[in-house]
């Protein structure tokens, strides 16, 4: 994700915030539909990116009958001849790159590249609210997590994300962390049990205190 789209999320989080309303949003869509056009002679795109669980649909376009057939070793999918007009679909389970061609024009070629799937949320720190937006944030365990902090007003010079509101039991392998306006602190980690936690700013007398659920 471009540092632009990340900026402008958190822009359109702070403005939310300004009229008094706190969401969340999740940055990648995982287990979609990504589509990849044949026609004569090229795959288009020739290399797509996704993440772990997406489904890419490549379509014959073209006028020519054409397959889609992977070059690892084992081979992966094979569509078998498609017409002009037809479609074929596979899901990709795990990360790696995932080079294929046509078998019967061995100059098309293409790449799938599977990322690990990442929950990416933007949350907003307020001094003078004494809230975390969103208030609660939920994730699934065993699947990253990137969380990409800014500060509406005031700066939080250590942020824990603990099991107890007060911060003094981090979770996760995540040291305490700056927050401050104008800036992005990005934190990532895996959790790797379900439960209950808190991301929270104590010290010097504030109290501010975020949730953070974490799924099985």
């Amino acid at each position: 994700m471009s540092t632009l789209a990340r900026l402008g999320l958190v822009a359109a989080l702070i403005f939310a915030v300004a009229v008094g309303v706190g969401y969340s949003i999740a940055l990648l869509g995982q287990g979609g539909v990504v589509g990849v056009s044949i026609v004569d002679n090229a795959f288009s795109p020739k290399t797509v990116t996704v993440p772990v669980g997406t489904t890419v649909r490549w379509t014959n376009n073209g006028s020519l009958p054409h397959t889609v057939t992977s070059t690892s070793n084992p081979r992966v999918f094979d569509s078998g001849t498609l017409d002009p007009g037809s479609s074929f679909e596979f899901t990709f389970k795990t990360p790696g790159q995932f080079p294929y061609r046509c078998s019967i024009h061995p100059a098309m070629t293409g790449m799938v590249i599977v990322e690990q799937q990442v929950q990416e949320f933007a949350l907003i720190h307020s001094l003078s609210q004494s809230k975390i937006f969103p208030e609660v944030t939920t994730v699934t365990k065993g699947i990253k997590v990137r969380l990409f902090h800014t500060a509406l007003d005031g700066v939080h010079p250590s942020v824990a994300i603990s099991s107890d509101e007060d911060g003094k039991n981090p979770v996760f392998e995540v040291k305490p962390f700056p927050v401050e306006p104008g800036k992005l602190t990005t934190v990532e980690f895996t959790p790797d049990r379900a439960g209950t936690f808190f991301i929270s700013h104590r010290p010097h007398g504030h109290n501010i205190v975020g949730k953070l659920v974490v799924k099985e």
